[in-house]
């Protein structure tokens, strides 16, 4: 028996509520629910009655047909949808004699809800309803739909996605059917690696994919679920990426590529050396610094050396994706995500699917409240494979739970790159990332002038060189080309100095930042910079 259903029994059984709510968005489990009730003894005496929320039917689901307690038809009752009288009749019925009641499905919050609720508080420990066992179930998509005062009487039942073995029954179900459909014994692949490939798939996903990956490869194939799981990540406003670039095409922050090609990349390659010393897996870091200083690039380029593909969540697309969707359908997003392990997770703008209780608007209807406490249940996860790649330039924003040790290990300083790493990311954009030709160029002359300029700034100032070589019909990019170049971009020098040091002094206040990095950090800083960083670095 299904390990949610047995829960469902227990506490029926235990009279801890008359009303359960039901997590989920796959219309495979309310199927199954109601084979599982159909089944069990525990309801065979009981009347089976399923109302649909959308359609507005309510169905005896034992015998197909429409329920005929009511004294008039059922439909007179639709006009206002989920009418006081319509329920109220429903909940005579239910005192009448056994029965159990499935609704479903309730995925936004709709005017009607309002008398819902009324319905499930007085349904939820009424004395008649406790002596005949009678239930009711509501599938919903999130339980944090219903308010706090339904909630707390009610009991709560939040499936996972789907159980290898569930899967394992699913993806034997279509092989059969396919293979009576074409008169023949197709012998399709079911194995243990297509069962963990459909792993973070709701059983209707898994038929979904299995059916499309028949059709194109007239087989099932590991790398079809997996392209089924990227098109969902990306429906929801994820990228799945396999970086093709690493270490080499970051230039300068030679302090950072050391730090954390040894705390990080190294150990991630070769997982089983903690052990011997203790340690677990590292689980993530948040970069923190100014706009354009590489954090997104190094993040991919950290990916490409441990050799693992990423996902990319930009806030801004994922909030925009998930509209609508709610807890629980975020939560299949990063059982997802934990399914592709090992993978590496870039979350960009980290401050703003993790805003501080500070920051939250006071007009937020709990929705920003409800993501951080999933956010913080998916990081703080003992058994979460995937490493965390944080970026963001506002710290302050962050909620400080994010920060603690077991979500991630640590905050990492990215500061402006200093002289030496401004004319190594001249040389990367010139020679690595493109092929630029130039005749007679100082990069080192040009990294001089570029104090406080970011990576991003520097690459524009390599395609704006370009650019007017080009219209030149120049043969090659001449220094007076980038000196030209540099004429068309503004960096305000004065304000950056000061956000460096503001910088400075927040870093120095964290607990989770490592001390003997940060001061490597500046000590690089200070090395090629002495005569313009007194005042900004004391």
């Amino acid at each position: 028996m299904v390990g949610y259903f047995e829960e469902f029994l227990l506490k029926r059984q235990a009279n801890a509520t008359n009303v359960f709510l039901v997590e989920t968005y796959d219309p495979k489990r309310i199927h199954q629910f109601k084979q599982l009730i159909l089944q069990s003894a525990h309801f065979r005496a009981h009347r089976k009655l399923f109302y649909d929320l959308q359609s507005k039917e309510l169905i005896d689901f034992e015998t197909g047909a429409p329920a005929q307690d009511f004294s008039s038809p059922t439909k007179s009752f639709f006009g206002v949808p989920e009418s006081k009288e319509f329920l109220m009749q429903l909940l005579s019925l239910l005192r009448g004699r056994p029965t159990v009641l499935l609704i479903s499905y309730l995925f936004e919050r709709f005017a009607h809800t309002l008398n819902l609720n009324d319905f499930l508080v007085a349904a939820s420990h009424d004395p008649m309803l406790y002596r005949l066992k009678s239930t009711i179930v509501v599938f919903t998509s999130d339980a944090g739909l219903f308010p706090q005062a339904v909630r707390r009487l009610v009991y709560t039942l939040s499936p996972p996605p789907s159980l290898p073995e569930e899967r394992e029954t699913v993806l034997r179900s279509i092989a059969s059917e396919l293979s009576q459909t074409l008169g023949r014994d197709l012998k399709l692949t079911i194995d243990a690696d297509i069962i963990s490939a459909s792993s973070g798939l709701t059983l209707h996903d898994v038929e979904t994919a299995a059916l499309e990956s028949f059709a194109a490869n007239r087989d099932f194939r590991v790398e079809a679920f997996t392209q089924y799981k990227i098109k969902l990540l990306r429906v929801a406003g994820l990228e799945y990426v396999q970086p093709s670039r690493g270490f080499e095409s970051v230039g300068g922050y030679e302090y950072l590529k050391s730090y954390i090609m040894n705390r990080v990349v190294k150990v991630l390659r070769n997982p089983d050396i903690t052990s011997k010393y203790g340690l677990g897996i590292p689980r993530g870091i948040l970069l923190y610094g100014p706009p354009g200083t590489g954090k997104t690039w190094f993040a991919k380029a950290l990916a490409k050396e441990v050799g693992l593909p990423m996902v990319i969540i930009d806030p801004s697309t994922f909030l925009r994706g998930i509209v609508g969707e709610t807890e629980a359908r975020v939560k299949q997003i990063t059982q997802i995500i934990e399914s592709l392990a090992p993978v590496v997770v870039f979350i960009d703008e980290f401050d703003q699917l993790t805003l501080s209780r500070q920051a939250v608007m006071p007009t937020d209807s709990g929705v920003t409240r409800r993501m951080t406490n999933m956010l913080l249940s998916w990081l703080g996860n003992e058994n979460r494979e995937s490493f965390v790649v944080g970026a963001t330039n506002t710290l302050s924003d962050v909620d400080s739970a994010f920060l603690r040790p077991g979500r991630l290990d640590e905050v990492i300083p990215v500061l402006y790159p200093d002289m030496r790493a401004r004319e190594e990311i001249l040389r990367v954009h010139t020679s690595i990332v493109r092929k630029v030709p130039m005749k007679d160029v100082d990069l080192r002359a040009i990294a001089e002038r570029t104090w406080l300029w970011t990576g991003a700034e520097l690459e524009k100032l390599v395609l704006e060189a370009a650019t007017l070589a080009m219209l030149e019909g120049a043969e090659a990019v001449t220094q007076r080309h980038f000196e030209d170049a540099m004429v068309a971009i503004e960096v305000n020098t004065a304000e950056r100095e000061q956000k460096l040091k503001n910088m400075i002094q927040e870093l120095g206040k964290l607990e989770n930042v490592n001390r003997s990095l940060l001061r490597s950090a500046l000590n690089f800083f200070m090395q090629s910079e002495v005569s313009r960083v007194k005042g900004v670095i004391g």
